[in-house]
């Protein structure tokens, strides 16, 4: 922020720490990432500095990504096709439409970044498609905060595994609440006076059978919905003697059968 006779200006500001780092052009990462690293730039060019700062801050990012091995002339064409953009952009919000219609937005098609094959896909791209592409190697696989890790029972978000102490049996859920709270319902279910059916509780009283209930197994962690239900249906169909209810594995697809089995 400067002051300059009595009105108030902004320019860009670098902490004493920033290194010039950015997504380095020969990285395994998709062209359109490496345009928007150029774009994700030039906008805090024009939307953070004052018109007088420009030149300045524009020659700044040109040696930025020079630095991180950008070609002269793709710096030069992005930057131009960009501020293209920002010039249209602020032009529309200046138009009032008189006969507006309702637009339909594209659907998203995600695939994971391969050089050489995922280009492929952009043959998909249309009105309503659009293809975009996220990076399998990532900083949090090789750098993790250190946190202290979490008692088995207090974790969420799993898939675990409850074994029969007297024989093979076991039953496999999921949970997104705290692996104890379910597990206290697994335990005290046999003294509620409920017609609600319960796999564990009918095998307890029938066989006069009880659980390991101090060492359930956590077999997998999964925040997502969806894919923790994928995760329980087919660690339900490894089990060699399962107590779960065909319903467990009505959303998993046959075809796949044989392929679990295989595992």
């Amino acid at each position: 922020v400067i002051r300059d006779n009595e009105t108030i200006e902004f320019d860009w500001y670098h902490k004493p720490t920033f290194s010039g780092r950015y997504l380095n052009f020969w990285s395994q990462h998709p062209v359109s990432q490496k345009i928007g690293t150029v774009a994700g730039l030039v906008d805090r060019v024009v939307l953070l500095s004052n018109p007088k700062f420009h030149f300045s801050n524009f020659v700044f990012i040109i040696e930025v990504l020079l630095g991180n091995d950008y070609p002269l002339d793709f710096i030069f064409e992005n930057i131009s096709n960009r501020l293209k953009n920002v010039i249209m952009a602020s032009n529309r919000k200046n138009v009032v439409r008189e006969n507006s219609v309702d637009v339909v937005q594209p659907s998203w098609f995600t695939v994971p970044f391969v050089r050489g094959i995922t280009e492929k896909f952009n043959r998909l791209r249309s009105d309503h498609m659009r293809v975009s592409f996220y990076s399998i190697n990532k900083l949090r696989e090789f750098i993790r905060v250190q946190k202290d890790p979490l008692p088995r029972n207090n974790r969420s978000n799993v898939v675990y595994k409850i074994s029969c102490k007297n024989c093979d049996a076991s039953y496999v859920g999921q949970t997104c609440r705290q692996l104890k709270t379910r597990i206290t319902e697994h335990k005290n279910h046999i003294r509620w006076n409920t017609s609600t059916r319960n796999v564990i509780t009918e095998h307890r009283l029938q066989e006069g059978h009880e659980f390991d209930w101090d060492n359930v197994a956590i077999l997998d962690e999964e925040p997502h919905y969806r894919k923790r239900l994928t995760s329980e249906m087919i660690f339900i169909r490894k089990q060699t003697h399962g107590l779960n209810m065909q319903t467990d594995m009505e959303g998993l697809p046959k075809a796949y059968l044989p392929i679990i089995d295989r595992l």
